[in-house]
């Protein structure tokens, strides 16, 4: 089957594709904050373990990571409930009024698309059930949240096996799919609650997260990439796929954005984040030194900073983007 142009696929978007692509990428943005905050949290109780927390106080970071899963798990339910009426009302083809159609509801309920909904909506709820529990520095509400979300983890996870390219692949395929999610979710996930940190810890305790998520991230962009390519070898019969169809094409541009954010990500390991304390911060908090004229070298570390992981941000923003546009209307030529 001769392959859509990328341009002829994208000119002729219905409603309800552009509405499944929106709700597809909110989806995302539920897994990537339940994911990111799930690494933050355990950064943050590992410090502690060792005595070395990289917050000045342990319960207010792990309240603030609570929050922001409990924000994202919210927005994913949501999103899932949407997408999936969204897709019954494509699939009725009787405008807005068959998103209730209960015959097509009932179809797609029992098909693999119904089994990923039940899988991510268990995986959020299980997110908001851990958001709610006390997580102290020791004792069981602890780790029944962390259990918790190793669970809500494994749900969401699996859930993206189901659907999409990856229900054509075999178990090897299906396995790297689920590594290549949970990789990368944490990694954009943790973006944020990483920006906020800029503006409210003291300059070692910074450095300190900083330098620790530096050493994870070594480890999570290799399974990124691995995966990744391994699962292209899976996808892309012959490299000419990569210029000759629409699918190749959109790939090249995820893989050119994905190049931007590592560069980044190095940018920050070894420049940005050595010169923080090498500038001077020492000690006391960033916000009252951004807020009592600190010198201009220390206010430019942190400002460039923040402005580098702020930009990070918007690139991990379009990385989702190109992802849900790639498993909304378009599809390798191997799998046509």
């Amino acid at each position: 089957m001769p392959a859509i142009p990328m341009t002829d696929a994208l000119m002729a978007l219905s409603l309800f594709d552009i509405l499944g692509i929106m709700t597809k990428w909110l989806i995302y943005i539920g897994v990537a904050s339940s994911l990111g905050g799930f690494l933050m949290m355990l950064m943050n109780v590992g410090s502690t373990t060792r005595k070395q927390q990289i917050d000045s106080s342990t319960a207010p970071a792990c309240d603030d990571f609570s929050g922001y899963m409990r924000k994202g798990a919210m927005i994913g339910i949501l999103a899932v409930t949407m997408n999936f009426f969204i897709q019954v009302g494509s699939f009725a083809e009787t405008g807005l009024a068959g998103m209730w159609d209960p015959l097509m509801t009932e179809i797609l309920w029992q098909s693999s698309v119904g089994g990923s909904v039940s899988w991510r909506i268990a995986g959020f709820v299980l997110v908001l059930l851990a958001t709610f529990m006390p997580v102290k520095k020791t004792g069981l509400p602890r780790y029944s949240a962390l259990g918790l979300l190793l669970m809500a983890t494994l749900c969401l996870a699996y859930s993206f096996t189901l659907i999409g390219h990856s229900a054509d692949m075999d178990d090897l395929g299906k396995w790297l799919v689920a590594l290549h999610v949970v990789a990368i979710g944490a990694w954009i996930g943790s973006l944020i609650p990483l920006w906020t940190k800029c503006g409210r810890l003291e300059a070692q305790s910074l450095k300190n997260v900083m330098d620790l998520f530096g050493k994870l991230a070594i480890y999570i962009v290799a399974v990124v990439v691995i995966t990744g390519l391994i699962l292209l070898s899976l996808l892309f019969q012959s490299p000419v796929e990569f210029i000759d169809t629409g699918y190749g094409r959109a790939i090249l541009t995820k893989l050119f954005i994905i190049s931007a954010i590592l560069a980044i990500a190095a940018l920050h390991k070894f420049s940005l984040v050595p010169n923080l304390v090498d500038n001077g911060l020492k000690s006391g908090s960033l916000a009252v030194k951004l807020s009592s004229k600190p010198k201009q070298g220390e206010a430019n570390s942190v400002g460039i900073l923040q402005r580098s992981i702020r930009v990070e941000i918007l690139i991990a923003a379009l990385i989702l983007t190109t992802t849900a546009v790639l498993s909304s209307v378009l599809g390798p030529q191997s799998l046509a």
